[in-house]
């Protein structure tokens, strides 16, 4: 989460590929990067248009990025994949071929969901309830998650034992309450259903939402299949199937009637691990690449 957001200028994506091309219809994309800066142009042959991306979005799996022009923010239309090394349509954005050169240089973000995009990936870009993405920290840091750390130091620092829980622990949270704190940016159940979205393969990514549909969820959800039940918030994200068939089987392992562990082999008649290249796999996203989010199938 720490690489959640970072300042364009330092992207190690954009810095190690000093140009990136994209071609579709009539446009022409090219993303630049040099010691002056980042330069992120379309042209069309008869005319050309350029903005400087001032953030860019993710890092492991792919990064978007947010352009800023005549004082509004722009969510670039191309976003670079890692699977395939280059650029490709920016998930959420329309797969038809844009109608003019400022269409296809990116979608012009309201600036409700610009400040919601920069919460989401950087620390403190609203404070006092006033947004300057500017002053914000790069990434999700500890504040991001736990709130204003500064009660919490001096209480430590002064041995105030009294005080030493004056900072928020989403570990204490129920399991549908820290489902919900985790989807504040993943995505909750409401954020799907309220808003109506169509479900299917552009809402892969929204892991809170398929969570609480899985059949094991319950009326008030399970402690053992939140999301911290898998992840740990603190490590970098584990990608090694293998690793996740000790958490599968903490559940899966033993029946209901006699508590008595069974052998994964009995669970399950497919195979004996790697149970979330089946349950829970990858899915192709955008044209080709594989965005590599799951969604619980089972």
């Amino acid at each position: 989460m720490y690489h959640a957001g970072i300042r364009a200028a330092q992207s190690e994506i954009l810095t190690n590929h000093g140009l990136l091309q994209f071609k579709e219809g009539g446009f022409s994309t090219s993303v630049t990067t040099s010691p002056k800066g980042v330069d992120f142009t379309v042209n069309d042959g008869a005319s050309a248009v350029s903005s400087p991306p001032i953030w860019a979005m993710g890092f492991k799996k792919g990064q978007t990025y947010v352009l800023e022009k005549d004082g509004a923010y722009f969510e670039s239309r191309l976003s670079f994949f890692t699977k395939i090394n280059s650029l490709n349509i920016t998930p959420g954005q329309s797969p038809e071929v844009p109608e003019d050169v400022e269409s296809a240089l990116g979608r012009k973000m309201g600036i409700d969901e610009a400040e919601r995009c920069f919460s989401c990936h950087t620390t403190a870009a609203v404070t006092s309830k006033v947004f300057e993405s500017e002053k914000a920290t790069p990434g999700v840091t500890c504040e991001a998650c736990h709130g204003p750390g500064a009660a919490h130091v001096a209480s430590m620092t002064g041995h105030d034992l009294e005080q030493a829980t004056a900072i928020m622990n989403p570990a204490d949270l129920s399991p549908s309450d820290s489902v919900d704190f985790c989807g504040a940016c993943h995505s909750t159940w409401a954020d799907v259903v309220e808003t109506n979205r169509q479900i299917g393969l552009a809402e892969i990514r929204f892991e809170p939402y398929g969570l609480e549909q899985s059949r094991c969820w319950g009326t008030s959800g399970d402690a053992r299949i939140t999301c911290v039940a898998c992840h740990d918030p603190h490590q970098p994200l584990v990608r090694e199937p293998s690793a996740y068939d000790s958490k599968c089987m903490a559940c899966h392992g033993v029946t209901t009637e006699s508590k008595r562990a069974h052998t994964a082999k009995t669970v399950c008649k497919v195979a004996a691990s790697n149970c979330v290249t089946c349950h829970m796999p990858n899915s192709p996203w955008c044209n080709g690449p594989e965005f590599g989010m799951a969604l619980c199938v089972a």
